[in-house]
C-alpha cells in the first residue's frame, strides 16, 4: 500500500482507514493469508518504484465501517526494499521484497549512545507522568530505540521520511538527540 502522508517505523503502530476499492480488495486478500502487507510512503502511481523502501506491517485489528471502509491498526515488523512488481493483480500492486537489516552501531561510538540515553532519560524525568516509553532497547538495537522516539515526538512527515531513509545509525542517533533537545526549547 502506498501512502503519501504516513511513515510506519518497525516496532511502532499506525491506524489506517482503508476506503479505496483496490485497497479494500487487498485487505480481503491479507486476511486470507498472512495478515501482513507493506506500507510505503512512496507515490505508488508515479514512476519506477523498484528499490523503494517501506515497512512490512501486521494487521493487529480491523473494524469494518457501515460504508464498507475499514479502520485497521498496522504494527510495523521490519523495513523492506521493493524489488519487482508482480502485475498479475489488476486492482493493487504485489511486490517481491527483501528484508532490510537494522543498521549496526559502531561500538567505538558509545559516547554518542550514552548521550542519547542521558538525553532521553532527562526528557522522561522532566515531564511528570509522561507516556513516553521508558524501557527502550538502547544497547540491543539503537536504531529501534531512535525509531520509537522519532515516531513519538515528531509530527513533521518530511522529517520522519528523511529519518526513515537514513541508514547511518550515528546520524540517526544525532538527529534523535536534536529532536529530544528541541522539546526542552519549547
Amino acid at each position: 500500500m502506498f501512502v503519501k502522508n504516513a511513515v510506519l517505523f518497525p516496532n511502532c503502530n499506525i491506524p489506517l482507514r482503508i476506503f479505496e476499492p483496490r485497497y479494500r480488495k487487498m485487505l480481503d486478500s491479507v486476511f486470507k493469508g498472512s495478515r501482513s502487507f507493506i506500507l510505503s510512503f512512496e507515490d505508488g502511481d508515479n514512476g519506477d518504484l523498484t528499490n523503494s523502501v517501506g515497512t512490512m506491517g501486521l494487521v493487529t485489528s480491523a473494524v469494518t465501517q457501515s460504508d464498507g471502509s475499514s479502520i485497521v491498526m498496522l504494527n510495523g515488523l521490519f523495513k523492506v526494499k521493493l524489488n519487482k512488481m508482480d502485475n498479475t493483480n489488476e486492482l493493487y500492486q504485489n511486490w517481491s521484497y527483501e528484508k532490510l537489516e537494522s543498521t549496526s552501531f559502531d561500538a567505538d561510538n558509545n559516547d554518542l549512545l550514552d548521550k542519547l540515553k542521558i538525553t532521553y532519560n532527562k526528557l522522561c524525568n522532566a515531564i511528570d507522568g509522561s507516556d513516553y516509553p521508558k524501557n527502550l532497547p538502547f544497547s540491543k538495537d539503537a536504531s529501534q530505540a531512535c525509531d520509537t522516539i522519532i515516531e513519538f515526538l515528531v509530527s513533521n512527515i518530511s522529517l520522519k521520511k528523511q529519518f526513515f531513509l537514513s541508514n547511518n545509525i550515528n546520524n540517526k542517533i544525532s538527529l534523535t538527540i536534536k529532536v529530544i533537545e528541541s522539546v526542552f526549547q519549547k
